[in-house]
C-alpha cells in the first residue's frame, strides 16, 4: 500500500487504531500526537501510547504543542489522507485541506449523538446500552462531518469506561481498515448528518467525579462506571476522597443510602436506596488502588457503619 497516511492521535485507543493500519502494512509516514506530559506521583514525563508504538516501528513522530500555529511538517508529508481518532487538539483548516482526500476522525459515538469530547463516558453516565464508532469526514465544526460507516456497540452492565474504551478501540481499527481503499481512492461516500438530533458530550466536569447519593441507584451506578478507572469517582469517608473503581449492584436490604458494610470478611459495600454497592476496588486518597477484600480487613474496617459524607 503506497498511498501516504499521516495518523493524528495520543491515546490508547488510538493506538489500537494505529496498530490496525501498520497490520495492514498501511505507509504511514508521520504520526500527530500531543506533546509529552508528566504523569504520576513523581512527575516524570510520560510519552503517550501513540507515541511508543509510532517509535517501535521507526515513524517520524510530531508533537506540536498549538497545532493551529504549527502544522509546517503535516503540509510538508504530502500525505493522501489523515486518519485521526482521540487526538486531543481542534486541527486547523489548513491541516484539514493538506492531504489529497481529505482529513477523517473516528469519532466514538453513534453521530449525530455525544458529539464533542466525552462520548464514551456521556454514553455509560446517561445509562445507555448502545453506542458506537463513527467513521466522519472532519470539518471545521465540532464533529459535524458527514458519516461513512458506523460500528454500532453494545454496553454491558459489566463495562465501565475503560472497558469501552477498549470495545471502542477494537472497532475503530475494524471500521478503519474496512473503508480503507475507499478513502484513499476517494470512492467513500458521507452521508450529512441531521443536525435535529445532535446531542453534545462535554468533558466530565471535577465537580461531577463526586458521586451523587441524591440520585436514583441506577445512576450512582453509571457514575461510578463512567469514571473508572481514570478518573475515578469518589465519596468522602473520614474527610478524605474514597475513590470506588469497580462496583456491582445487588437488589438487596441496604443499611441506608452511604452507609459502608462489609456483607462478608472479603467484601466491602456502600448501601444505596434500594440496594448494595459492592464495591469490588477502591482507592483511599494517596494511597494506591486495593482490592475490596484487603481495604475492608485493613483501614476500611473503621468505615463500617459510618455514612459516606459525614
Amino acid at each position: 500500500m503506497n498511498s501516504r497516511i499521516i495518523f493524528m492521535g495520543t491515546p490508547q485507543i488510538a493506538a489500537d487504531v494505529l496498530q490496525a493500519l501498520l497490520d495492514k502494512n498501511a505507509n504511514v509516514v508521520l504520526v500527530v500526537c500531543q506533546p509529552d506530559r508528566k504523569a504520576g506521583r513523581k512527575g516524570q514525563l510520560h510519552e503517550c501510547e501513540v507515541k511508543q508504538l509510532a517509535q517501535k516501528h521507526n515513524i517520524p513522530v510530531f508533537q506540536p504543542e498549538r497545532i493551529r500555529k504549527d502544522y509546517g511538517p503535516i503540509e510538508e508529508a504530502d500525505a493522501d489522507l489523515i486518519v485521526t481518532c482521540a487526538y486531543g487538539q481542534i486541527v486547523p483548516k489548513a491541516v484539514l485541506d493538506a492531504p489529497k482526500q481529505g482529513c477523517v476522525n473516528l469519532h466514538g459515538s453513534i453521530l449525530p449523538e455525544y458529539r464533542g469530547a466525552a462520548p464514551i463516558q456521556r454514553a455509560i453516565y446517561d445509562g445507555k446500552t448502545k453506542s458506537g464508532m463513527s467513521l466522519m469526514r472532519m470539518e471545521e465544526g465540532m464533529d459535524t462531518g458527514g458519516v461513512a460507516a458506523i460500528k454500532e456497540i453494545e454496553i454491558l452492565d459489566t463495562d465501565n469506561t475503560t472497558t469501552l474504551f477498549e470495545k471502542m478501540g477494537k472497532a475503530a481499527g475494524e471500521l478503519l481498515i474496512e473503508n480503507l481503499e475507499a478513502l484513499l481512492d476517494g470512492s467513500a461516500c458521507f452521508e450529512e448528518q441531521n443536525e435535529d438530533m445532535a446531542t453534545y458530550a462535554a468533558k466530565i466536569s471535577k465537580e461531577e467525579e463526586q458521586i451523587d447519593l441524591t440520585r436514583t441507584d441506577r445512576e450512582i451506578f453509571n457514575q461510578i462506571r463512567a469514571l473508572s478507572r481514570t478518573p475515578g469517582g469518589y465519596v468522602m469517608a473520614n474527610n478524605q476522597k474514597l475513590k470506588l473503581l469497580s462496583v456491582r449492584y445487588l437488589p438487596k436490604e441496604t443499611p441506608g443510602i452511604g452507609v459502608f458494610a462489609a456483607p462478608s470478611k472479603k467484601q466491602f459495600a456502600m448501601g444505596g436506596h434500594e440496594g448494595l454497592f459492592l464495591l469490588d476496588e477502591v482507592q483511599p486518597e494517596g494511597k494506591a488502588a486495593m482490592k475490596s477484600a484487603d481495604f475492608v480487613n485493613g483501614k476500611g474496617r473503621s468505615l463500617i457503619g459510618k455514612k459516606a459524607g459525614e
